[in-house]
């Protein structure tokens, strides 16, 4: 959905002097990075809970859609926006400790691997867009049925379990995401507006966990195939 009208593009950072764009740049990144130590935070802080909250997933599971719902509304909200993604940083490291215990219980080094792997896709791509300051809005079409494509997919996947599905479910997933930190990337330097950093840290930190989610289910695949 193209949430960029006329005159929100004019008037894009894009168009602002350089000292303006690079204070705005260093602020999404700033909210960005701070949003993954809350994530980092929590998960440390949940271990002592964890056979507790596995036990809680569909519950927190429906917690978490509320939440990625209210990011969407209130991502361009001064202050409310800004609280919802510390609290919604804070609710994905609670969830994701659980998984990450059992699966590094199950593969050790996995999980650790998959955050690597995860941040240099990441920090290449969303570098390489800051340099080039190429435009990649074109592939917002095309990323857009590609999500609804792999949503589906998920779906079907939880009834079907195909190894050879499972992997190039979550290779293909990779490569929708890797498209969207361009994308997402791009619209900060080209869309957004120099007041509206938290909407760019928001897009980051949802390309980041879905990335960092897919490649840990590719690792994971690939690791009870061997």
């Amino acid at each position: 959905m193209n949430y960029y009208s006329r005159n929100t593009i004019g008037n894009a950072v894009s168009y602002a002097s350089q000292n303006v764009r690079s204070t705005y740049i260093r602020q999404v990144y700033g909210i960005f990075f701070s949003s993954l130590i809350f994530t980092v935070l929590a998960g440390i802080f949940a271990v002592p809970f964890a056979g507790i909250i596995a036990k809680s997933y569909m519950l927190l599971f429906f917690v978490e859609i509320a939440f990625a719902f209210a990011l969407a509304f209130t991502r361009r909200t001064t202050g409310l926006n800004l609280m919802m993604l510390y609290a919604f940083a804070a609710l994905q490291g609670i969830i994701l400790c659980p998984f990450l215990l059992m699966a590094s219980a199950a593969a050790p080094g996995i999980p650790l691997m998959a955050a690597v792997l995860t941040l240099s896709i990441f920090g290449g791509l969303s570098l390489y867009t800051l340099v080039s300051g190429k435009d990649f809005s074109y592939l917002g079409g095309f990323l857009s049925a590609s999500l609804i494509g792999l949503i589906i997919g998920g779906i079907v996947m939880m009834f079907l379990h195909i190894p050879m599905m499972t992997l190039l479910y979550s290779f293909v997933g990779i490569l929708i995401f890797s498209g969207y930190v361009l994308y997402d990337t791009s619209n900060i330097l080209n869309r957004h507006l120099a007041s509206e950093p938290i909407a760019g840290a928001i897009a980051l930190y949802l390309d980041l966990l879905n990335l960092f989610y897919l490649v840990l289910d590719l690792l994971m695949s690939m690791n009870r195939r061997n």
